[in-house]
C-alpha cells in the first residue's frame, strides 16, 4: 500500500510539476502527411524541423545550364537553321528577316521539318513570341510569349510545346542527374513543374507536379530547392504577394521508380 501511495503521489507531483513548468512533456515527432499521389510520384507536406535539418545535412549543389542571351552572338551560331527579323510597318502577320529583330521568322529543326510564322500551325505563335535566350547544350531557344508566357524550341527534337521542353533556368538536377525538375512560367500568378527522366542521352516528360488537388489550389511557386540522391526532392512552396497564406509550407515529393 506504502508502493502505491508513493507512486500515486509522484505521478502528483510530476503532473503539478508540468503544469508549473518545471517539466517539459515529451513532444512526438511530427508525420509526414501524404497529400498527392498517383502511379508516378507522391507529395508529402512535412513540418520545416524536418525540411531545414535536411537541408543542412544535404551536399546538395545545384547544376545550371549554360546559356547565351546575346542574340547576335545566337544568329551565327544558329546561321542556317533559324531565321530572325521583325515587324515591317503595315505587315503585322510576317516576320521581316531584312529588319533587326528578335522574333523568329523560320526553324528549321535538326529532322528537317520547318517552323515558319504565320504559316504553321503549331502550339506556338512565332508572331507573338521573342528571344529571350539559348541553351547551347540541349539546342534549346527560349522565347517570351503574350503575358511574360514562357515559350520554347527545341531544335534537337523537333519540338515546340513548353509544356514539354520547359523554361531550362527552372531545372534542378537529381544527385546523379538520372531525373530533373523543370518548370516554366504561363503568365498567371503560378509556374507549373514537371519532372523529366533521362533516355537515350536527353530527357522526357516522366511526372506532371499538380498544383492542385482535392479541389483546391496548392501550390504555386517552389523555393529552396534540393535533390536527396535521385529519388527524393524537398521545396518550400511560396505565394507572392500572401508570404503568409496557410498553403505555403514545406514538401518532399518522393518518386516512385521502377528501376
Amino acid at each position: 500500500m506504502a508502493c502505491q501511495r508513493n507512486q500515486v503521489k509522484n505521478a502528483a507531483d510530476i503532473s503539478t510539476n508540468i503544469s508549473a513548468g518545471k517539466l517539459t512533456p515529451m513532444k512526438k515527432p511530427a508525420v509526414d502527411s501524404l497529400v498527392f499521389q498517383d502511379k508516378m510520384i507522391r507529395i508529402y507536406k512535412i513540418d520545416s524541423i524536418s525540411f531545414f535539418k535536411e537541408q543542412q545535412q544535404s551536399d546538395y549543389r545545384r547544376d545550371t545550364i549554360a546559356s547565351v542571351s546575346d542574340i547576335n552572338l545566337v544568329k551565327k551560331m544558329l546561321q542556317g537553321r533559324v531565321k530572325f527579323g521583325g515587324y515591317t510597318r503595315g505587315k503585322d502577320m510576317e516576320v521581316d528577316t531584312l529588319v533587326e529583330g528578335d522574333l523568329i521568322a523560320l526553324v528549321r529543326f535538326n529532322d528537317g521539318r520547318l517552323l515558319e510564322a504565320g504559316k504553321t500551325e503549331s502550339t506556338i505563335d512565332l508572331l507573338e513570341s521573342m528571344f529571350v535566350k539559348y541553351f547551347p547544350s540541349e539546342e534549346i531557344l527560349l522565347l517570351e510569349g503574350g503575358h511574360t508566357t514562357d515559350q520554347a524550341l527545341d531544335l534537337r527534337q523537333g519540338k515546340w510545346d513548353v509544356e514539354e521542353i520547359g523554361n531550362l533556368d527552372y531545372v534542378y538536377f537529381s544527385k546523379h542527374k538520372k531525373y530533373r525538375l523543370n518548370g516554366m512560367f504561363n503568365g498567371q500568378e503560378c509556374s507549373s513543374y514537371f519532372l523529366q527522366k533521362k533516355e537515350n542521352g536527353g530527357y522526357l516528360t516522366y511526372a506532371q507536379i499538380p498544383l492542385d488537388w482535392n479541389d483546391n489550389f496548392e501550390l504555386c511557386t517552389l523555393k529552396e530547392i534540393f535533390w536527396k540522391g535521385d529519388q527524393q526532392v524537398y521545396f518550400r512552396n511560396f505565394f507572392y504577394g500572401a508570404p503568409h497564406d496557410k498553403r505555403a509550407g514545406f514538401y518532399r515529393l518522393d518518386i516512385i521508380s521502377e528501376d
